[in-house]
């Protein structure tokens, strides 16, 4: 039998690779954003729930004045309901009423079409 001696290590080296590769893109995510923001952002990519995030990307388009986003552009929305998963697709105007919704910046609405 011939031996496989340097395609194990054809393998080895790319497993470490990728795993450099991954500790770099995380190390460079903490530093940019800082440690609070950096463990929120990990911690939502593995809780079913994103609101915190929809939230955030309707008060940005609070700020920038932009209507059309914020009144009538429908986010799809991931919450717990008396602990059963739900998913909605929701604008931010009709976020504004919903249980769950906290902070949440109000922007005009009355002159858009959407």
């Amino acid at each position: 039998m011939k031996s496989k001696r340097g395609f194990e290590l054809a393998i080895s080296t790319l497993v470490l690779l990728i795993l450099g590769m991954v500790v770099l893109i995380m190390l460079i995510v903490f530093i940019t954003m800082g440690s609070s923001n950096f463990s929120n952002t990990i911690k939502s990519y593995f809780s079913y729930s994103n609101v915190d995030s929809v939230i955030n990307s309707c008060n940005l388009f609070s700020q920038s004045n932009s209507q059309y986003k914020y009144c009538c552009e429908k986010n799809k929305v991931k919450y717990y309901s008396d602990g059963v998963k739900v998913e909605g697709d929701f604008s931010c105007k009709d976020m504004l009423n919903m249980s769950f919704v906290n902070n949440l910046a109000q922007l005009n609405c009355f002159n858009v079409n959407c």
